[in-house]
């Protein structure tokens, strides 16, 4: 019918903005018929980077992908998804010493002839794709490395992460004008790789890093807007199970090294983002009392009041990224055939245990200040205390900040018209005049650690005789009478910035150690 001519055409023009070497000739008859394979890709790079939402720091060089079979139930379309399977992906990456520019809009919206979320776009975006290897790639200044994907597979899941009915995976609500769709990323094995690059700028002596992890998933949760498909906010959650980690003295020093190396390009990067940030990425303040009774008293039907309680129980108030891994275990060793002998070492050959269970590591880059955080991840008394003390902090802030600007609207009343124009210069920059002053939200960005339990095991020879390592520092909950829930480890880190950029009085005041309010915004309470 016309509506899958339609799609027909939008499919092909979505094939064309992903590949570069897509011709014609290469789609046969048999695609449009619903299956159809297609070999020697090369993937556009802008379009993946947008695509992946890719931090600025990194970039796509080249990607490419040996075999393609696609199959689509065109009678189905509404129901079953679109299935795409790769043979071999290799993509090819590298850092950036300045942020590249930032990503451009989704492709599936671009690539469609309207701008609304309609039903061409829940088609591809609905996509099962699975692919048998993938190899990435990555060159840095200090070192180069690879990561090894074995049978990815990509595919929308209902609420609850099960595969299902395609109108399912998604949530609509008419009245706010946003959807929400969950996707889910799987894998069965992944190996990761880093060496050194001996060069005169990093002389590193280190041996190659190596980590195999077994079957991971990525579980992702997307907030469009239905007018122009444009992603108001995301969740991300990576979960890890058991890993088992062993390291050398040398091998740990290398990474050390590498995360140097890259530490002043995430740093940029991450300043490229704040000042690009605007308020609809921030925390979404909950509907008032009256807007809630219009919403009710528009709603005609039961059906799409009950969408409504349902969008809002999962909805993603702002954008997050977070990281499960259930249990670690890390053993660091005594690297006896290292280079470097510098150090006269006590033991010759030791080894540590480090274990440690239940870590979750959550990123709140574009929280408004002052928000509430009950829609966080694993909410807890301890995120309840610190919300407490940090509000009165942030009114103490805003309280110095009026002070501040009526000090300066003082000074430069009683400054003279013909007074030194280096001391007017001075004044101007440290202080802005009110005009000046900030209109935009004051914004925070959090990283909250938690650790429900740990043992750190006494350093053991080849030498010692014994059946089980000794624990030497522990948290030992179960003596001490502590709920389960209660984390051993309980860390918040936050850091206030204004989304334009500019470095206003007040960031100076948050971010400058000389006051003595600002260790209390980077302390964690000590009953936590």
């Amino acid at each position: 019918d016309l509506t899958c001519v339609k799609f027909q055409l939008h499919f092909l023009s979505v094939s064309h903005r992903f590949a570069k070497n897509l011709s014609p000739d290469k789609i046969n008859l048999s695609t449009l018929k619903g299956e159809g394979q297609l070999t020697n890709l090369e993937l556009d790079e802008e379009v993946l980077q947008s695509l992946l939402d890719l931090p600025t720091w990194l970039a796509i060089n080249r990607v490419e992908c040996n075999k393609a079979a696609i199959r689509i139930p065109w009678t189905k379309l509404k129901t079953h998804p679109i299935s795409l399977t790769l043979d071999k992906v290799v993509m090819e990456m590298s850092t950036c010493d300045e942020p590249r520019p930032p990503n451009g809009p989704s492709p599936i919206a671009t690539a469609s002839g309207q701008s609304e979320y309609g039903f061409a776009e829940k088609v591809v975006e609905g996509i099962s794709l699975s692919i048998n290897s993938i190899v990435i790639r990555i060159s840095a200044k200090a070192f180069n490395a690879s990561f090894e994907l074995s049978q990815l597979q990509v595919y929308s899941v209902n609420t609850s992460w099960n595969i299902s009915d395609l109108r399912f995976t998604r949530i609509q609500d008419p009245q706010r004008g946003e959807i929400l769709t969950f996707k889910e990323i799987s894998w069965q094995m992944i190996r990761i790789e880093a060496d050194a690059i001996q060069s005169a700028e990093h002389d590193m002596l280190s041996a190659p890093i190596r980590l195999i992890t077994n079957q991971s998933k990525i579980r992702v949760t997307l907030k469009r807007r239905i007018k122009d498909c444009n992603v108001v906010a995301s969740k991300l959650i990576l979960i890890l199970d058991d890993l088992l980690w062993v390291l050398t003295d040398s091998q740990l020093k290398a990474m050390v090294q590498y995360a140097k190396s890259l530490s002043e390009a995430m740093a940029k990067s991450a300043q490229q983002r704040k000042s690009m940030a605007t308020e609809d990425q921030g925390s979404s303040a909950h509907p008032s009392a009256q807007q809630v009774r219009t919403q009710q008293a528009a709603t005609a039907a039961d059906q799409n009041a009950t969408m409504a309680k349902l969008f809002s129980d999962y909805d993603v108030c702002e954008t997050s990224h977070h990281l499960q891994i259930t249990h670690l275990d890390l053993h660091i060793c005594d690297d006896i055939h290292a280079k470097d002998r510098v150090i006269n070492k006590r033991i010759t050959g030791g080894a540590m245990q480090l274990s440690f269970s239940s870590i979750t590591l959550d990123y709140y880059p574009f929280h408004r200040a002052g928000d509430s955080c009950s829609r966080w991840m694993h909410y807890s008394e301890a995120t309840k205390a610190r919300e407490s003390w940090a509000r009165n902090l942030l009114d103490e802030f805003k309280s110095n900040v009026e002070m501040l600007k009526s000090a300066v609207r003082d000074h430069q009343g009683s400054v003279p018209a013909h007074g030194s124009p280096q001391h007017g210069t001075m004044c101007m920059g440290l202080y802005p005049p009110p005009s000046q002053s900030p209109k935009t939200q004051l914004m925070s960005s959090s990283f909250v650690l938690r650790m429900a339990d740990f043992s750190i095991y006494q350093v053991s020879t080849a030498d010692q005789r014994r059946s089980s390592p000794k624990t030497m520092i522990s948290c030992n909950k179960k003596s001490l009478y502590l709920p389960p829930e209660m984390p051993a480890i309980h860390v918040e880190f936050t850091e206030y910035y204004f989304p334009d950029g500019k470095d206003y009085p007040g960031k100076t005041y948050i971010t400058c150690s000389n006051y003595p309010s600002l260790p209390k915004l980077r302390k964690v309470p000590s009953q936590h």
